[in-house]
């Protein structure tokens, strides 16, 4: 009995210095440049998501991706997960280079662009989520930050993006890292990453003296995700079962009751790209990217856009970009 309060009291202590160390690296953490609204009042998201990208460079995915950038020109581009695969990427000779060829595209174009791990990233890869999202940090582009309250994550963070006279803060992106696998099989957003994620929001709202709109990328699908595609009240098309995270500890009620995030995308189920509502939030997938991952027989790779209207900021306003090679 004493060994197991000694073994309980030492992971509580660790615990505890790793939060007071994280906390004390987010506070000095700041966003790289600023992103801002165009001069037109619009703001455009393009959401590449399962690129699966292995040693053998895939042309095809690499040449949809330069297509939608050149078509769609965004204001910033958000990988939401399974970038690259790991169980292909066993050294950080070979990572940084499957990571230069997914990253060389935004580099090439100049388009700010930030990152959401997903479960394939580090399966099997000698490198972790911390040590990828470093590579991915050093892009002149890329705003990723590597901070999160729970260990063995990586990723949690927010963009700020002014209006266009570049006066004041008028929306917001929260970026999370959903993990990789758990005991009870895909892995969940936290009870510490949900507490980081309201008190986050109230400073923010404290700052700004309102609530800041706001959307919220991760890879793998909530729990509430199912209910919507069970309804058949959706907007895309839905190819498979959700593969949705194994535990719910709260955040959709979370985001209901901060009442700041209209909508929430994701990735992981490569054959789904529907969105819905549900008790007045959007939960919906972006379009796989990859050629490297699994598909369905006639459902063409692409990426998901968003534009934003500094007008109308609660309105949703996106499509899917496809392939037409």
């Amino acid at each position: 009995m004493l060994r197991y309060i000694l073994e309980k009291f030492m992971i509580v202590f660790s615990e505890l210095i790793y939060f007071i160390f994280e906390r004390e690296k987010q506070d000095k953490l700041s966003q790289k440049f600023k992103l801002k609204f165009r001069k037109d009042g619009t703001f455009k998201i393009i959401q590449f998501t399962d690129i699966h990208a292995r040693p053998k460079k895939n042309e095809k995915t690499i040449s949809l991706m330069e297509s939608v950038l050149k078509s769609e020109k965004p204001d910033l581009v958000i990988l939401t997960g399974d970038c690259i695969d790991g169980r292909y990427c066993r050294s950080e000779e070979v990572v940084k280079n499957v990571i230069h060829n997914i990253a060389s595209v935004m580099e090439k174009y100049k388009v700010p662009w930030s990152v959401a791990l997903g479960n394939h990233d580090c399966e099997f890869c000698s490198l972790n989520r911390e040590q990828q999202l470093e590579i991915y940090m050093s892009y002149d582009y890329n705003l990723s930050q590597r901070f999160s309250r729970v260990i063995g994550r990586a990723g949690d963070y927010n963009l700020l993006i002014m209006d266009s006279k570049d006066s004041k803060a008028v929306f917001n992106i929260f970026m999370m890292d959903s993990g990789d696998y758990c005991f009870r099989g895909y892995d969940y957003i936290t009870k510490r990453q949900i507490h980081w994620y309201e008190s986050l929001s109230n400073k923010l709202e404290k700052n700004f003296h309102k609530k800041i709109p706001s959307f919220m990328f991760f890879h793998i699908p909530l729990r509430q995700q199912k209910i919507i595609g069970k309804s058949g009240a959706f907007h895309g098309n839905r190819n498979e079962n959700e593969c949705v995270q194994a535990v719910d500890r709260g955040l959709f009620d979370s985001l209901k009751k901060m009442g700041n995030v209209k909508a929430v995308f994701c990735g992981h189920d490569h054959t789904n790209d529907y969105y819905g509502d549900i008790d007045g939030i959007t939960l919906g997938y972006g379009r796989c990217s990859g050629y490297n991952g699994y598909c369905k027989e006639g459902f063409s790779r692409g990426a998901r856009a968003f534009v934003i209207d500094e007008k109308n900021l609660e309105k949703l306003n996106t499509y899917v970009v496809l392939d037409e090679s």
